[in-house]
């Protein structure tokens, strides 16, 4: 943050968007293809609504098939969704389908901007023997591209035993209680269970015993398993990951992987296409025309920024600062290193460029920021994530049009805003234009709780600390 160019700083100006009928939508969201969202979140069993907009000032709904849910971890989690090019494509379930999983079951994609949708079918490859008892086979979409007018989908598919099932048929399960966990032990597994959540309206336990654990040792010879079920079992799960692409709606099958990844971030262009696997498998997997495919080591990554026309841009911390680095075909590179931060509040990548909001001083050694933050409260120590409020003075925001050269100022001077005041930063990148959400926090100088004015601001002499109203502001990108 020290080197910074001064043609780089962006010059923010502030504005009030009339979001219209879209007002109780929140966050701005990058997309890639210089639109950006905001969304309307309202659980996992009722679809997510979308509002796009070129300009920040003019916004229309985002058209998703009837009954469909943009696959998310959570109300924050980028929604699944790829809009950078003529055709676009989403994955995520169906609202009306039991069970409701927070994960991607269906893939749909449209070439007319939404007005029509076509739902992609895999072809899926066929077991060579069928599951043993009490296996079970579970799938879900980790990510969908679309690049031009072909798509690529990649799908993780788990085997395990499940045996909770296995245990009730044996007469093995005890009774008001739940399968919690198990290990191998010396004469077999060792099996330990909690007891069940009481039902709605009844009392639960209450003391000391409200949590207890219950261990009980099993042979082999008392699960009764077969070969195949003891060697489920002892892997505890069997895992691939397959990567289907095509013109669609049908997809083939173009490459396997028999590993484990809880995440896959990707970009596709013209150039090619550009996977990051995380899990227990961290790989970096190319590909120019999505049939033939390369593997490379990825490393630690903490962060994504996933807007960028050709590469993906990451952030992982080091022992004395954060990278922020370029991958793309040709692997990984460096772009920035932060030495005096350790943790970053903002990050994303459009055809504009790429933004940072990057945390320094006490705000990063003390606050939870987007990576993991260790955070010491009323003696006890916690591992917090999530977007915060700040000093204004101690959030830096950060520019580039490529990752080479960087423009670097506290929000305090960016905004405008008192640098001892808290706030939180957020920002999308369009295809001209940076557009950024800032919250003022802080104790409202008024009147304090109990009606007389003190000398000291703060929760001692009876001051609220609240979140004042949200101010909105754009910078153009030449």
């Amino acid at each position: 943050m020290r080197r910074s160019d001064s043609s780089r700083l962006l010059a923010w100006t502030e504005f009030v968007p009339d979001f219209g009928e879209f007002r109780d939508f929140q966050h701005f969201e990058t997309t890639g293809s210089g639109q950006i969202l905001r969304r309307l979140y309202r659980g996992p069993d009722v679809p997510i609504r979308l509002a796009m907009t070129t300009d920040g000032a003019d916004w229309s709904e985002l058209r998703l098939p009837d009954g469909f849910h943009v696959a998310d971890l959570s109300s924050d989690a980028d929604a699944s969704i790829d809009v950078s090019g003529d055709r676009w494509v989403a994955f995520g379930w169906d609202v009306d389908r039991a069970p409701h999983e927070n994960v991607g079951r269906e893939v749909w994609f449209s070439d007319d901007e939404g007005s029509s949708w076509t739902q992609a079918t895999l072809d899926v490859p066929d077991r060579s023997e069928p599951l043993p008892p009490y296996a079970v086979e579970e799938s879900a979409v980790l990510e969908a591209l679309a690049w031009d007018d072909r798509l690529v989908v990649v799908v993780r598919t788990s085997t395990r035993l499940d045996l909770e099932a296995l245990l009730t048929d044996r007469g093995l399960m005890p009774a008001g209680q739940l399968l919690n966990f198990w290990e191998p032990s010396r004469r077999g597994f060792t099996l330990t269970f909690v007891e069940e959540f009481p039902a709605d309206g009844e009392p639960g336990r209450r003391g000391r015993g409200r949590w207890r654990q219950d261990k009980q040792d099993v042979s082999h010879q008392d699960l009764a398993l077969s070969a195949p079920q003891a060697e489920l079992l002892r892997k505890r799960r069997d895992t691939v990951v397959r990567i289907y692409s095509g013109d669609g709606p049908s997809l083939p099958l173009r490459a396997g992987y028999e590993r484990w990844a809880y995440k896959v971030t990707g970009v596709a262009s013209a150039e090619g296409i550009v996977l990051a696997a995380q899990g227990e498998w961290e790989a970096l997997l190319t590909s120019t025309d999505g049939i033939e495919w390369a593997q490379q080591p990825l490393g630690t990554v903490e962060l994504w920024a996933t807007g960028g026309d050709v590469a993906l841009w990451a952030a992982a911390r080091s022992h004395n600062g954060t990278r922020i680095d370029r991958v793309a075909h040709d692997g990984r590179t460096t772009a920035e290193f932060l030495e005096d931060a350790s943790n970053l509040c903002n990050f994303a990548a459009g055809p504009a460029g790429v933004v940072v909001a990057a945390l320094t001083g006490d705000s990063a050694r003390k606050e939870p920021g987007l990576m993991p933050t260790k955070v010491r409260r009323a003696g006890r120590t916690y591992t917090q994530t999530g977007h915060g409020d700040y000093r204004a003075d101690e959030v830096w925001v950060g520019w580039s049009p490529d990752g080479e050269a960087w423009g670097w100022q506290p929000a305090s001077e960016a905004f405008g805003v008192d640098p001892r005041r808290r706030v939180s930063v957020r920002m999308a990148v369009g295809n001209d234009l940076v557009v950024a959400e800032v919250s003022d926090h802080g104790y409202r100088l008024g009147t304090p709780v109990d009606g007389a004015p003190g000398p000291h601001a703060g929760p001692a002499a009876g001051w609220h600390a609240v979140a004042l109203p949200q101010h909105t502001y754009i910078a153009r990108v030449r």
